[in-house]
């Protein structure tokens, strides 16, 4: 599972603060982006938490926020990450009621936090993820091997392969008839 919003939020040394969206933190978030064009939707794929400091937006203009968000929230970025004392010294009522009118969740990134660092925490979560995926791939392919040889090979190993699929399997000779089964009872679902 990629990293949430509500990973990014409680990582310590990140200081986010959720201003809008609370209900929608358990959403995944496939990388981080930062931005400060006023339109960065060409640029994304969606899945984006996207961090700007707003320093090319109207964030005091109620319609070009709406526009904004929605725009944001059309290419598919789960999240508003807004940096605060650089460009604008707090998050304007217009741009909150802006991702509140669309369900976006709005963090706040307070000054001390640089953006590189909340990319380098999606992207080291995302990374553990796949050495997860990877490792649990090769520590299957061992048990399946060592399965394939055991005294029972084909009985051990449908067992084995059935259980890491959370199913079953079924072999089958040349002439498609059912020759093993696991579980046992999937013998019906093999056509024996």
């Amino acid at each position: 599972m990629r990293p949430t919003l509500a990973a990014l939020v409680h990582h310590s040394a990140l200081r986010l603060r959720v201003l809008s969206g609370e209900e929608r933190l358990d959403t995944e978030v496939r990388w981080a982006h930062t931005s400060e064009l006023s339109d960065p939707t060409p640029y994304l794929d969606g899945g984006e938490l996207l961090l700007t400091i707003g320093l090319k937006l109207p964030v005091a203009d109620a319609e070009e926020m709406r526009a904004y968000v929605a725009r944001l929230a059309g290419a598919g970025v789960v999240g508003l990450g807004f940096g605060i004392g650089v460009n604008h010294p707090e998050v304007t009522p217009e741009l909150l009621a802006a991702v509140r009118e669309v369900g976006l969740p709005l963090l706040e990134v307070p000054r001390p936090t640089p953006f590189i660092a909340i990319s380098k925490a999606v992207s080291a979560a995302i990374a553990a993820e796949q050495y997860r995926t990877v490792t649990a791939g090769f520590a299957a392919q061992r048990e399946l091997t060592r399965a394939a040889l055991a005294p029972d090979g084909p009985e051990a190993l449908l067992g084995r392969l059935a259980t890491q699929v959370g199913g079953w399997a079924a072999l089958y000779d040349r002439s498609g008839a059912v020759t093993a089964v696991a579980p046992g009872w999937a013998a019906r679902r093999a056509g024996l």
